[in-house]
């Protein structure tokens, strides 16, 4: 009898690996797909597809909104995804964890939704970039319009970003028969800070800051000027400061926006040089900058030049019978820059052969006058014989 068990199992064994595995146990899944509305109506021509591993199904809902599959794996787990034109779809991950097993799917309406973005004074912001739950939908058109396709008679988290704007982001309960949506974004404000720099990169103490042609600020001791609040947008910005070429440009105040950097060149200014002689002036003295001609002096004896503050000269003057030195000299922008040259007066040629003439006059002179008192001395030195002297006769 034993034998006769194990020859029929053997025989049980042998049709099980002809025949494959036994196969897994199946049952029905009915799915029932419902309108989100007040009335949850049926929803007929939903697809409806279940997919496991590489195998998937689709069927379409009937005038019930029922689509039923047989033959589905009892315990397996199914992706189920719910597509129907004008509704949001649904995609959710199922078990099949009874027999038979029945699911129940509720769409929401897709209806468009117009949002309108405009700004504090009702004017349409285009270019806004507008976000459902997480999804960028789009940006709005030149009206500040973007329809919209979302649920209705739920909350939806809706952001806004634009440029110049602060970030908007709220959560809005959509109603069934909702169609339009405005939303007001409110301007950016910043307080900007303005450095101020000159050509040698050293802070200018104060410069007059214009905005929209209309003082503001001035700088300080280290170039800052602190101007006071502004909404975002594009400003016309002007900068003045004596001794400099006021800068004029358009900026952007943003969020984006880091500290306004501006430079200012030297204008140039007045450099005066008088050239004088024994405290007088001189009339036609050529003057020179790092020996170079640059012209010639006035009746009043003033040479006037434009030069650029900053800049170092050498200045000499010249003219006939007369000599100068070099003077080095920095031109300033908060200075009057008045600089005065004055001239020794030469010596004319012929004098100078006069006075030559003159001492060898002198020097013949007195040796003349040396030789004639030797001579003399030597006259005097001679002894004369005494003359004879009388005697009375007796």
């Amino acid at each position: 009898m034993n034998t006769m068990i194990k020859r029929i199992l053997a025989v049980l064994f042998l049709l099980f690996l002809l025949c494959g595995t036994v196969s897994a146990v199946s049952t029905t899944l009915t799915v029932n797909v419902f309108d989100n509305n007040a009335n949850y109506d049926a929803v007929s021509g939903a697809s409806v597809t279940i997919t496991k591993g590489a195998i998937s199904n689709t069927l379409y809902t009937d005038v019930n909104g029922v689509a039923q599959f047989i033959e589905v794996e009892y315990g397996g787990v199914y992706t189920m995804s719910v597509y129907k034109s004008g509704y949001i779809t649904q995609t959710k991950t199922i078990t099949i964890s009874t027999m038979p097993r029945s699911e129940s799917v509720y769409l929401v309406s897709e209806t468009p939704v117009s949002i309108k973005i405009i700004n504090e004074n009702g004017a349409a912001i285009s270019g806004a970039v507008i976000s459902i739950d997480g999804k960028e939908e789009g940006t709005t058109n030149s009206a500040g319009l973007l329809h919209v396709g979302m649920g209705k008679g739920v909350y939806h988290l809706i952001t806004v970003s634009a440029d110049s704007y602060d970030p908007y982001s709220s959560s809005q309960y959509i109603g069934t028969d909702q169609t339009s949506l405005t939303i007001s974004l409110t301007k950016s404000q910043f307080t900007p800070l303005i450095l101020i720099y000159n050509e040698a990169k050293l802070p200018i103490s104060g410069a007059a800051v214009y905005i929209n042609q209309k003082i503001v600020s001035y700088s300080d001791a280290y170039g800052r000027a602190q101007l006071p609040t502004y909404t975002s947008g594009t400003y016309a910005l002007k900068i003045v400061k004596d001794g400099y070429v006021s800068n004029e440009q358009e900026i952007q105040f943003s969020s984006d926006t880091p500290d306004i950097i501006v430079e200012l060149n030297y204008s140039v200014v007045p450099l005066i040089i008088s050239v004088t002689a024994h405290e007088k002036p001189v009339q036609g003295a050529i003057v020179y900058f790092d020996g170079t001609v640059k012209g010639i002096t006035s009746f009043n004896g003033t040479y006037t030049a434009s030069i650029k503050p900053g800049t170092t000269l050498v200045l000499s003057a010249s003219a006939d019978g007369y000599t100068g030195t070099d003077v080095t000299y920095l031109v300033l922008a908060d200075s009057n820059n008045n600089v005065t040259l004055t001239l020794s007066e030469n010596l004319p040629t012929t004098l100078i052969g006069i006075s030559a003439l003159a001492a060898i006059i002198v020097i013949l002179i007195l040796i003349l006058v040396a030789t004639g008192k030797k001579r003399r001395g030597k006259k005097s030195g001679k002894t004369r014989s005494p003359a004879p002297s009388r005697r009375d006769s007796l």
